[in-house]
């Protein structure tokens, strides 16, 4: 028998909003890197027929220039969009104890809400601003 070839998919997409503020640093070779996490609500109906929500919380990660960029626009509650793939790690921390962590690597964030900071003119003020940063 022939064993069957399966393609390895590792994608994730989610829409929130940031229960903290990011974590920015710069590393010792360059590198920059942006750490937060984030909130997605799902609402349901409970075995009386009420809605209910349940937040679910995931930790995220943007790495070289896009962490940069969106260091100083991402803060709590801001809500985005975002594309990725899980990433598991685990070590052993000074006393023995195990540890382990899954986050999303960002390859793509869409920021949606509009920058207070940026200086918009009449024709773009109807405009809902949706910024948009593809991670390659």
């Amino acid at each position: 028998m022939v064993p069957t070839r399966m393609p390895s998919i590792n994608q994730v997409s989610l829409c929130g909003r940031l229960v903290q503020d990011p974590e920015y640093r710069a590393m010792d070779n360059g590198v920059s890197r942006l750490s937060g996490r984030l909130a997605v609500n799902r609402p349901y109906r409970d075995r009386t027929d009420a809605w209910q929500e349940e937040a679910c919380f995931f930790n995220f990660v943007v790495w070289q220039k896009p962490a940069e960029v969106l260091a100083d626009r991402l803060h709590k509650g801001t809500p985005v969009f975002l594309t990725g793939r899980l990433r598991s790690s685990t070590w052993r921390d000074a006393q023995e104890h195990t540890h382990s962590r899954v986050e999303i690597q960002v390859l793509h964030l869409q920021v949606l809400e509009r920058d207070p900071n940026r200086v918009e003119d009449t024709e773009t003020d109807a405009v809902e601003e949706e910024s948009e940063l593809a991670v390659a």
